[in-house]
């Protein structure tokens, strides 16, 4: 990936033939992970990103400003689409702005009218999806255009940043933890996506803890004032803050068991699992879709209800054998997810679909 500045859109010099489009808003210190790990490593794209601040305020201010309607960033893919012949679209809306060929990305489609009219147009040479189950309901709602599943992916662990990780663990604790970029109570501003809240967390959380007293908790992610406070004194659960890439996937390295414990089965794939399954980690979730790669992998218990959660955490906490052979399914599972596999799947798509000849 090459990162010009958007001047070079409007003078329109020196853009090799070969070259593809990307245009995305990209957000300092916690953005997309797909694309923040496929986006460097695809050698044709030139990414035209627009900068939002890492502090939460300002960052929503710029998301109102340019960030919730593409339209207002359309005048840059229009003279993207001057300046370029093919592009790479991860934000569908951009296809009506784009004249060119072009491959689209949805790692987290709705499957609504809008998106099937974008996919459907002529220019629209080949679409991916982070499952085949995506594309199998497109074709169902008459998309005809060539699907490719890529995967969400998983990060490489750094020893050394592991190895820093570990010396924070108890000697004999049992470290389970969960990930999310944001911490939140239902109170909070945000709290009630189920994405970020962990009110039901902390509520299986204390009968985990009443069932397997050498049981930690590792909460990684930014949590707000609200949580911190709740949480104060306790021992048992750890606020990690929001980590940089490489040492959130250091901690959960560090984790002997992971929690998926969201209510909801939104998305087609979670990220958050495919790093899971990337660190070697075995994983208690309920049995929804998005966490399929658990289930096709075998790296993780699957359960229906809220006891049979606690119930499940409590037994792995006990069976170090079963966490063993857990583990090893989500590590053979994590390398096929390595992140530099598939951009080269990836890469192999767009050479296929924007060939510059």
């Amino acid at each position: 990936m090459r990162r010009p500045p958007i001047r070079q859109l409007v003078f329109r010099g020196g853009i090799e033939p070969d070259r593809i489009f990307h245009h995305n808003l990209w957000y300092r210190g916690h953005t997309n992970r797909r694309y923040e790990e496929l986006l460097p490593r695809l050698e044709r794209v030139d990414a035209y990103l627009l900068f939002l601040p890492e502090q939460r305020v300002a960052r929503g201010i710029g998301y109102r400003l340019v960030g919730r309607s593409p339209g207002t960033r359309s005048w840059i893919v229009r003279a993207g689409s001057r300046a370029y012949r093919s592009a790479f679209v991860t934000e569908i809306e951009q296809v009506a702005w784009f004249e060119g060929p072009i491959v689209v990305d949805l790692d987290d489609p709705a499957f609504d009218e809008r998106e099937v009219e974008l996919l459907q147009r002529p220019n629209v040479r080949a679409y991916t999806v982070t499952a085949e189950k995506a594309a199998q309901r497109f074709a169902e709602l008459g998309v005809d255009k060539p699907a490719h599943a890529v995967p969400q992916g998983a990060a490489r662990v750094d020893p050394a940043a592991a190895a820093v990780a570990r010396r924070r663990r108890r000697q004999g604790e049992i470290a389970v933890g969960y990930v999310a970029a944001h911490l939140l109570l239902g109170t909070d501003r945000g709290g009630s996506n189920p994405l970020y809240n962990v009110e039901h967390l902390l509520e299986l959380w204390q009968e985990i803890r009443a069932r397997v007293p050498a049981a930690r908790l590792w909460l990684v992610g930014a949590p707000s004032k609200t949580l911190r406070d709740r949480l104060a004194r306790r021992d048992d659960v750890v606020l990690t803050g929001r980590l940089p890439p490489t040492r959130a996937l250091a901690q959960v390295a560090n984790f002997d068991l992971a929690l998926y414990p969201r209510t909801e089965d939104q998305g087609i794939r979670a990220a958050k699992v495919a790093e899971y399954l990337g660190a070697g980690v075995p994983t208690v979730a309920y049995d929804y879709e998005v966490v399929a790669d658990l289930r096709e992998s075998g790296a993780g218990v699957l359960v229906s209800t809220p006891r049979e959660f606690v119930t499940a955490v409590e037994r792995l906490a006990r069976d170090p054998l079963e966490r063993s052979r857990l583990a090893a399914a989500a590590q053979a599972a994590g390398r096929a997810r390595d992140w530099d596999v598939l951009a080269g799947e990836m890469a192999g798509i767009l050479d296929r679909y924007l060939s510059p000849s």
